[in-house]
């Protein structure tokens, strides 16, 4: 095992962007196998490569920038989605709907018939049927 470290001292490892690479690659290579798709088999290999190249390199502030970039791109993408799956989640319990003044999105409980609502962001009243 220390022969592994002391090979890997100096050198990047991994990051959030070379998994995030690792997992395309497995996913393509999954699809380029059961549809028999050989040009993006050969695509894989490169992003295998390109993973391999960054969890090896020693040029460690060129792989940070890399990854920083990667990150301002991926993280409100996750939260987003997050976002969504809460929401497709609480649909059993709640009701969205956007105020029709400054369309912020508003949650109301289920089964309350016709509510008065009041929007936090503008404080126009409206009707809404729940």
């Amino acid at each position: 095992m220390n022969g592994f470290r002391n090979f890997m001292n100096g050198r990047y490892g991994s990051d959030q962007l070379t998994l995030s690479l690792l997992i395309l690659g497995m996913v393509l290579t999954f699809l380029a196998n059961a549809f028999e798709w050989h040009i993006v088999t050969i695509f894989t290999y490169i992003i295998f490569f390109a993973c391999i190249y960054r969890t090896m390199s020693r040029n460690i502030s060129a792989r940070q920038t890399e990854n920083l970039k990667f990150l301002k791109l991926y993280n409100p993408a996750k939260a987003w989605l997050i976002e969504k799956y809460n929401i497709i989640k609480s649909l059993r319990y709640y009701k969205y709907f956007k105020c029709p003044h400054c369309k912020q999105e508003i949650r109301a409980p289920r089964g309350r018939g016709k509510i008065s609502v009041t929007c936090q962001k503008c404080k126009n009243k409206f009707i809404q049927k729940t």
